[in-house]
């Protein structure tokens, strides 16, 4: 081992490529530790309070960031399925061919005023609207709009100009679709509602790859084996892969490597039932 120097800024982009890609019920401050170790060719052991609590500060740093990104991701699907369900009452009372975007979904206001004719622009127009992103489309919806890629404003466009092209509304209720063969397979009933039907294409309407480095490679980057992505696995059935150079290690230690050897996950809820202990004996 060799005894570079000690340089704990530097290990914190390792750490963070780590702890994205890892299975938080198994992966543990020993694991990483020694990763660090292997990676930089520095011994570790001298500062190894000061390591521990580095990687502990980054894990939680990760947890909130991940709750930050799932509570915007529930908060833009709420808005979505919202102008989703203007648009779809909106074309549900709309002839068949008649022009109508998401924009104009949205209640306008009638003025006497004569309108200037636009000024056309030889910018191109803007793709960062979340709302016209190019989105996959699964086999069932793609047979229906004759396409694997979309915009969710372009698949319910296209989608009631089938419906209304193939006169499949409930003549009594035009909010009621009857579902022909296409349609079936795509919704898994033979009537849907215009609103309900919204709810389902969610789940058939999915991000495209966008080019982000692959978890493999930086998993690969510190193990140096290629590893399978993490799964769901039963408390009995954690893997223990001890070194057996820990054997050999002081009896000092041993009490401390037990406790690194604890995984993030149940160390997080072990420090939550100390906090809750303490505050009612308070």
């Amino acid at each position: 081992m060799s005894s570079e120097e000690y340089r704990p800024h530097e290990y914190l982009p390792t750490i963070d490529a780590i702890l994205s890609v890892a299975d938080l019920e198994k992966i543990t401050v020993k694991k990483i530790r020694n990763a660090l170790q292997e990676l930089f060719g520095v011994n570790l052991n001298p500062h190894k309070q000061n390591v521990n609590e580095i990687i502990m500060e980054r894990y939680y740093s990760l947890l909130d960031q991940r709750k930050n990104e799932q509570r915007s991701l529930k908060e833009r699907k709420a808005e979505i399925e919202a102008q989703d369900a203007i648009m779809a009452a909106r074309l549900s009372k709309t002839p068949y061919n008649s022009p109508l975007t998401r924009s104009s979904a949205k209640n306008k206001t009638t003025t006497s005023k004569v309108k200037k004719p636009k000024k056309v622009s030889d910018k191109p127009p803007r793709t960062n609207n979340p709302f016209n992103k190019v989105m996959g489309l699964s086999s069932e919806l793609a047979d229906v709009v004759q396409a694997t890629q979309k915009s969710r404003p372009q698949v319910v466009k296209i989608l009631w100009e089938y419906i209304k092209g193939r006169d499949l509304q409930n003549p009594s209720d035009k909010r009621i679709i009857i579902c022909d063969e296409k349609l079936q397979r795509l919704f898994k009933k033979k009537t849907v509602g215009a609103f309900e039907m919204n709810k389902i294409l969610s789940k058939h309407i999915f991000p495209l790859e966008d080019g982000k480095e692959d978890p493999e490679a930086i998993k690969k980057s510190y193990s140096g084996k290629s590893v399978k992505p993490p799964s769901k696995v039963k408390s009995d059935e954690r893997i223990n892969d001890e070194d057996d150079e820990d054997d050999e290690e002081e009896e000092d230690d041993d009490d401390d490597d037990e406790e690194e050897d604890d995984n993030l996950a149940d160390v997080v809820k072990a420090e939550d039932v100390d906090s809750s202990s303490e505050e009612s004996e308070a």
